[in-house]
């Protein structure tokens, strides 16, 4: 599945290309090598930047872009000081654009102005994308949320197809070759905040999904992810505990150049009413 968002440059105040233009022989194409495909097929528009090409799985085929290629286009008369050959460029602000030229067989021309940005502004553009695709973390619990019992320990856990890497690569092309950036977000804690306040035992951290609880496995069989209220739910005047389920997910960015780095953590959540009651038992003599 490919992530794609079509737009006119107009749509981002930028103008439009509005100068005779022709194709040179520099050509920059999508590279194709390592694990993530970097397509050359459209442009995009994500976070208000042109991006020539986002893929946001590994597997997808280059497809269709085999016929496509970007080339800086040359000014014949741009009316702006540049000399018929030159490449055309503008400056927006502090930001240099650069025209260049789409070209697929059979189809027309058409021009993009892309920004001649550094790796993590491209590494961020990706991470735009990447957050749209972390899921939520709806928890699953043992006993269910609103049947748990005091001292009884309270397995949480997430479907393990929510803890997967989410990864998106953008790239740009320059006059050199196409820079592109991988931009991944992998989840790396599961956090259960209890919502029992200064009464428990505070926020319960695991590493991975967490494990699943099967009946086999009864009452008192413990778990890495497993939290033991102390006290009954009933102390609140809601009869309930508020509590939560978070994933911290690690973003870090790295381009075909070499260049890498991070980028602050993203935490995902889901609310959870916790029911926790007490074990009513009956002595006699």
């Amino acid at each position: 599945m490919k992530f794609k968002i079509f737009a006119c440059i107009a749509a981002l105040g930028l103008g439009t290309a509005c100068l005779a233009v022709a194709t040179t022989s520099t050509v920059a194409k999508a590279d194709s090598n390592g694990p993530h495909v970097v397509t050359d097929e459209y442009g995009a528009v994500v976070d208000k930047t042109i991006i020539a090409g986002v893929i946001v799985q590994q597997n997808d085929a280059p497809g269709s872009s085999d016929s496509c290629q970007w080339s800086p286009s040359l000014a014949r008369d741009s009316g702006q000081g540049q000399g018929a050959g030159d490449e055309v460029t503008k400056q927006v602000g502090s930001v240099s654009f650069r025209l260049y030229d789409h070209v697929c067989e059979g189809e027309a021309t058409t021009y993009y102005w892309i920004p001649e940005i550094s790796t993590e502004q491209i590494a961020r553009s990706a991470a735009s994308v990447v957050y749209d695709l972390i899921p939520a973390p709806f928890g699953e619990f043992a006993p269910p949320a609103r049947q748990g019992l005091i001292n009884i320990g309270t397995w949480f856990w997430v479907e393990p197809t929510v803890w997967q890497p989410k990864t998106v690569t953008a790239w740009v092309p320059t006059p050199e070759g196409p820079v592109s950036v991988t931009t991944t977000a992998t989840p790396t804690k599961l956090v259960f905040h209890p919502g029992d306040g200064f009464r428990g035992n505070g926020d319960k951290t695991c590493t991975g999904p967490g494990p699943k609880w099967f009946s086999m496995f009864g009452d008192l069989s413990p778990s890495a992810c497993m939290y033991s209220y102390r006290h009954s739910s009933a102390i609140n005047s809601s009869g309930l505990f508020s509590a939560s389920l978070s994933i911290i997910w690690r973003v870090a960015w790295r381009s075909n150049s070499g260049a890498s780095g991070t980028l602050p953590n993203v935490i995902t959540s889901s609310s959870h009413q916790m029911n926790i009651r007490e074990f009513q038992a009956l002595v006699t003599s």
